[in-house]
């Protein structure tokens, strides 16, 4: 039997990050499709291309880089998501963009209650309830650039273009709100209805698999938990993170202490 080939993209998945997108990634994967979501990216070498996305999306968010890339074309999202069916997650913020590149993908609303959302969303993404923050948030930066990846620049600078802010210190409330209602409103205004699925996870398999021309799976529909997952995965993260930046670092540690010791034998031996 040949193996099922993926890409590209062929369901757009405009459900905001804390929406439950760990579960829907699951639904996906057992309909046959393969499903994009960044809590599983293999390799740190895909937030490079995430980081071009935003800048392309959103020149004049803080950090980009010159000159400003071109916007994205359908080419350049398959680049970036090479043999996947589905985004979810993070890449939701780019599905303004996604829904024109693809004019033939069917589209996935999820839209939770506001409230339960952003208090999911600035704890979880915006580290919000991290004491000291932002100074916490400036080391974990530092931690990160040491380690030599590029995966808190690509996400900050894809949430600050979303939201358009400049630093998450800016994303307050009320302007959370307004972003939340206008991406919805957006969303559902470019995509015709015969192409756009309302859905909540309650409804379980039936109106997703009607919507996907997909059979109903012999299995109960998926339920993660996306913050037990999300801490799992960022304490396994944040190790991995020192792992590396003291392996990136120790050279330097080790050139500064025999440079120190230099200068202490030198001054010991006049």
């Amino acid at each position: 039997m040949a193996e099922q080939r993926h890409g590209p993209l062929s369901v757009i998945h405009a459900g905001l990050m804390r929406t439950g997108t760990l579960s829907m990634k699951r639904a996906y994967e057992m309909l046959g499709l393969r499903a994009h979501h960044g809590f599983e990216m293999d390799s740190w070498d895909d937030y490079p291309g995430l980081e071009l996305a935003a800048e392309a999306t959103w020149p004049s968010v803080p950090g980009a880089r010159k000159p400003v890339p071109p916007p994205f074309t359908s080419a350049d999202w398959d680049r970036l998501f090479p043999n996947y069916d589905v985004v979810t997650d993070l890449a939701s913020l780019f599905a303004e963009q996604m829904i024109r590149a693809y004019p033939e993908a069917k589209v996935v609303v999820v839209q939770r209650d506001f409230d339960a959302w952003w208090a999911s969303f600035a704890s979880a993404v915006l580290s919000k309830d991290i004491p000291g923050n932002p100074l916490a948030l400036a080391l974990v930066h530092a931690l990160y650039r040491a380690a030599g990846t590029r995966v808190f620049d690509a996400v900050s600078k894809m949430v600050n273009g979303a939201f358009g802010t400049q630093s998450y210190r800016d994303i307050t409330t009320e302007k959370a709100r307004a972003f939340y209602d206008a991406y919805y409103g957006r969303i559902r205004q470019m995509v015709p209805a015969e192409r756009r699925l309302e859905y909540s996870l309650s409804q379980g398999w039936e109106p997703l698999c009607r919507f996907l021309d997909k059979p109903i799976p012999d299995a109960p529909f998926p339920r993660v938990n996306d913050s037990g997952e999300m801490q799992h995965r960022k304490m396994g993260e944040f190790g991995r993170i020192l792992s590396q930046a003291g392996r990136n670092m120790l050279p330097y540690l080790l050139g500064g202490a025999g440079a120190a010791l230099s200068v202490w034998l030198y001054s010991v031996s006049k």
